[in-house]
């Protein structure tokens, strides 16, 4: 893989995943509702009710994962927006057919039966209305987004509990360009943000040393994990280690001690044991994923690599 085929395949996902989320019946629907829940809640002067629209941040099984094994009080708190063109309009940055085929948006209780008793998904179309809301009420969701966090922060620190944020918990954007309040109010209150990261320029040229970046390899981007190593940065890696576990908990599969993908060997580190990646000792490492949900099972893109399946 070149530069040249890593950019003409990223263009190529984009339309194709565009196209599917157009043509999509249940997008579509979901879509619907979202607006129509955001109409519900604008007043004549354009002013949101909050009351009537999702919180902002919240949690969810990607990454509230075992934290308890830390033996530190940490809560993680994450900002689920639409992945790409779901929302009809684009979040990921640094797209791979693989990825978007396999987003974890679609699993857990996003998972598309997962309709409430009025037929309409509820947590899908939550993760549309904040997407909309990025996109076409910026100054007033920015304005909430910093409410909630300092707000939750507060509530954290009374029980001596320390909150960290994810701002792209499905989503890839730029919250370091667009938004740069953002983390300088996590800074002020000691929450430590991260993301797992694909566009291998926010890595380069990120702004903030506190927000940690994982580098998130796909199918076709393995060319800039000397890049990311470079700037200190680990890398996520998804394979076809199962997720079954004992009745302890622990996991029964277990990833080997080091990784071979594209010609470089590093250790590895477990990375299901727990969500925060800014806790991890080992630096210049392969953070393993076990792959998640039905579709990453039946994975043809080269997204999922394959550990068992080699042994």
């Amino acid at each position: 893989m070149t530069i040249k085929s890593y950019k003409l395949a990223t263009a190529q996902a984009m339309k194709t995943m565009k196209k599917q989320c157009d043509s999509d019946e249940f997008t579509k629907e979901c879509r619907a509702a979202a607006h129509d829940k955001i109409k519900a809640a604008t007043c004549k002067k354009g002013f949101l009710n909050w009351s009537k629209l999702p919180n902002l941040i919240g949690q969810n099984t990607k990454i509230k994962k075992d934290v308890t094994s830390l033996q530190t009080d940490l809560e993680i708190w994450g900002l689920s927006l639409a992945p790409h063109w779901v929302s009809g309009f684009n979040t990921c940055n640094g797209l791979s057919m693989g990825c978007a085929l396999n987003c974890l948006m679609f699993t857990g209780m996003g998972q598309k039966f997962m309709v409430a008793s009025d037929g309409k998904h509820k947590v899908a179309i939550a993760r549309i209305v904040r997407s909309i809301l990025w996109f076409k009420y910026r100054d007033q969701f920015k304005a909430r987004l910093l409410l909630e966090i300092e707000r939750k922060a507060a509530r954290l620190q009374n029980k001596n509990i320390t909150m960290a944020f994810r701002p792209n918990v499905f989503s890839e954007v730029k919250f370091e360009k667009t938004f740069p309040e953002l983390f300088e109010l996590c800074n002020d209150l000691n929450v430590k943000c991260y993301d797992y990261v694909k566009d291998i320029k926010r890595i380069k040229e990120n702004p903030f040393p506190s927000y940690h970046m994982t580098f998130s390899l796909s199918e076709n981007n393995a060319l800039f994990i000397p890049t990311a190593l470079k700037h200190g940065a680990n890398v996520a890696i998804v394979t076809d280690l199962p997720t079954n576990k004992h009745r302890d908990k622990t996991y029964k599969h277990l990833p080997p001690k080091s990784l071979s993908v594209a010609g470089i060997t590093l250790p590895t580190i477990d990375g299901d044991q727990h969500d925060a990646r800014f806790l991890d000792k080992a630096k210049a490492a392969f953070i393993v994923l076990r792959g998640k949900g039905q579709t990453i099972k039946s994975d043809v893109t080269g997204f999922k690599h394959q550990i068992l399946a080699a042994a």
